[in-house]
Parts: structure tokens; sequence; C-alpha cells
């Protein structure tokens, strides 16, 4: 197993590669800035220069499994969003098609199916994130589409839920998103999408997705 990260210097992308280097995969970061690229080398990380904005299909040369979990920001304006939420995830999705990709997993946005149900200040950042997951829904490449709530930078617990109504507050550490990750790409591929909510609860991690395919 080779994981191309798109997106590998957030948050979520930083600890997802830790912990997939310490687990012993094989994993390649893909990075904007050469600048961020020895900080993945000290992870002991594969670091790649690639733009969403531009060129980066070389970085998926020799890869298996893609995990996207790229997004402009809140600092910047809804064009930004567009080229990199939006069609960047297209792109990085078509590119995933072309190569034959085995199982690709894509970090949206809980509540991402009813974009005019979220402010209005978020609103173009969800129509992004739906119609990127309806496109990787749409493929050929086996997906899962985690869809975390709130995002908060508390330790991870190891445990979460799948549904709002199974326990109390709309939060997710970016640990336990990126546990989650690993978790399915540890697991089988999905037969063509699968799609989980995620918040903080209860349930390990590691039986997330213990029984699904």
């Amino acid at each position: 197993m080779k994981i191309l990260v798109i997106g590998a210097n957030g948050k979520i992308g930083r600890i997802f590669c830790r912990k997939a280097s310490e687990e012993g995969w094989g994993v390649r970061a893909m990075v904007r800035d050469p600048k961020q690229v020895p900080l993945f080398e000290q992870l002991g990380v594969e670091p790649v220069v690639g733009d969403l904005e531009g060129e980066f299909a070389d970085a998926f040369d020799g890869c298996d499994r893609v995990v996207f979990t790229a997004g402009a920001g809140g600092h910047t304006g809804g064009d930004k969003t567009l080229l990199i939420d939006l069609y960047g995830a297209i792109r990085a999705i078509e590119k995933s098609e072309r190569r034959g990709i085995d199982h690709f997993v894509m970090v949206s946005a809980m509540g991402a199916e009813s974009p005019l149900a979220a402010p209005p200040a978020m609103r173009h950042y969800m129509v992004a994130k739906l119609l990127a997951d309806e496109r990787l829904a749409a493929s050929a490449v086996a997906s899962t589409t985690l869809r975390p709530g709130r995002l908060t930078d508390e330790p991870g617990s190891g445990r979460v839920r799948t549904r709002l109504e199974a326990g109390e507050g709309i939060e997710i550490s970016r640990e336990n998103v990126a546990g989650c990750i690993a978790a399915a790409l540890a697991a089988p591929a999905p037969r063509g999408d699968r799609i989980v909510d995620l918040l903080d609860g209860d349930t390990r991690i590691g039986e997330l997705f213990s029984a699904s395919g």
C-alpha cells in the first residue's frame, strides 16, 4: 500500500501522515510549498511538491490509495474554495480513475448534503463539498467519504459516533478524524462509495469499518 495524501500540510493531513508513518505504511505527502518538505522528511514521510491549482499528476506515480484532505481554509475567498475544495478535488478524482487507484478517502463536511441549511457564509463551501462528494460517488473508484462535524484540536479519544442523535455535541477532534482515515484504509475497500458522518462518541475507531464493505 502506498498512500498519496493531498492536503498533507493541513492539520488533519499532518496528523494522519504521522500516524501512517508510525504504522510503517508507505506515505507520500503532497505539499504546495517546497519549504514544507523538511517537516515530512523528519516524519519519515516521502514529500512531493504539487499544486491543486496547477500540476500534480506526477504525485500519483506508484500510489494505490489517495487521501484528499485539502481545503482553501476560512481565510480565503470563495474563488479559492472553488479552485481547491471543488475543482481540485474533481481533478484528483479524475486522475485516480485514470490511474486505477484502489481506494480514495475524501474528508468532506457534515451537512454537505444540504448546503442551504448551512449559515449563509458557509453555503458556498458546502456546495463545493457536495459537488465533489457527488463526483466521487459517481466515479469508478472505490471510496470512503468522511463527513466530520465541527473540528477541534482536542486530543483524540479514539472513539467516535456516526449519528448526531447518538450522543451530545457536534464536534470531533482532528486527531480522531485522522484515526478514521487510517481505519478506513486499513479495512477492505468498500464496494462503490461509502459515506460516514463523524462526531466524537463512544465507538472505537478500530471498529468503525470492521463490518462494512
